[in-house]
């Protein structure tokens, strides 16, 4: 067994690694509310969303936590937060960034592309939207995990409105579309799986379901204007870098239709060839990306650094 990374935050320029909706946890803010950049981070994104983001991040209930408002901003204002008190602790500027799902967010405002508010803004602009088209109940978003993709692919022909929305790693793969092909795609594959469920997500994120609203949630953002990142972004999309703020913007506000696929991001990892660490609450990348390649190894940025 592999030792565990070391913390890369002092002295190492690394690529960093910003985790999606799912890592919120009640207490993952514990420790950092002594950090001045972490808490003027929480105090904005609350000021501008109307969510008690750091009492649900602290005292819960998971519930609050876990709604579907809440849960992006929580994890968007935290990975954020943990930047940028990182980079006051003496973090040098990374090699470049990743972020998984709506963690692409997190590496927009890291990189100085946009400003919390628009992420934030953004965030609402696909919920008031995805309501309007879809609503209560009709959509979401499935996982499976030890089923091969040539298995996954084969059982999808027979639902041709559901969409892979996500390869996550060799056997571990993500589904959008209607709730009851959902469901029925969890019956079915749920005997050779090694796990399979239904996602807390109510809307069919990563595929073209969310197209069609790409027009309105573009023209509720026109005012943003992007500027060049610090560090290049990575595509969660095909793995290419991002060096421009006109192209990693329009990644950011395509991303909701657009499908994940971590293998090309962890291909681009290996090519540059620097630490991974995960800049966020828990594991969830370092999950993934060893699933991807074994051999990867990614630290971990959750704990408050010392003074």
């Amino acid at each position: 067994m592999s030792e565990p990374a070391p913390d890369p935050a002092s002295e190492t320029a690394c690529t960093l690694l910003f985790p999606g909706q799912g890592t919120e946890a009640v207490g993952m803010s514990r420790g950092w509310e002594a950090h001045g950049p972490w808490t003027d981070a929480l105090e904005a994104a609350e000021a501008r969303t109307g969510h008690p983001l750091r009492r649900a991040m602290a005292e819960g209930p998971l519930d609050l936590l876990r709604a579907q408002r809440l849960a992006p901003c929580a994890v968007l204002a935290h990975s954020v937060g943990i930047f940028r008190a990182r980079r006051a602790a003496g973090m040098p500027l990374p090699v470049a960034a990743a972020g998984h799902s709506m963690g692409f967010y997190s590496a927009l405002v890291a990189a100085g592309v946009v400003p919390l508010e628009a992420t934030l803004d953004l965030i609402s602009a696909v919920e008031d939207l995805s309501e309007t088209a879809f609503g209560e109940g009709t959509m979401g978003m499935a996982f499976l995990i030890g089923v091969p993709e040539l298995d996954v692919r084969r059982t999808l022909a027979g639902h041709p409105e559901l969409v892979l929305s996500n390869r996550n790693g060799q056997a571990q793969f993500t589904v959008s579309g209607p709730l009851p092909a959902l469901e029925a795609l969890v019956r079915e594959l749920g005997p050779s799986a090694l796990k399979v469920g239904l996602l807390p997500v109510k809307h069919p994120l990563h595929g073209p379901h969310m197209a069609a609203l790409l027009p309105a949630i573009t023209r509720r953002l026109g005012a943003v204007k992007p500027a060049d990142p610090a560090f290049p972004l990575i595509s969660h999309f095909d793995g290419r870098l991002l060096t421009t703020g006109a192209a990693a913007w329009d990644e950011g506000l395509a991303s909701v239709a657009l499908p994940v696929d971590w293998l090309a991001v962890v291909a681009r990892l290996r090519a540059l060839g620097a630490p991974l660490a995960e800049c966020g609450h828990g594991r969830q990348l370092a999950g993934l990306t060893r699933w991807a390649a074994r051999d990867l190894a990614v630290a971990s940025l959750q704990e408050p650094p010392q003074p």
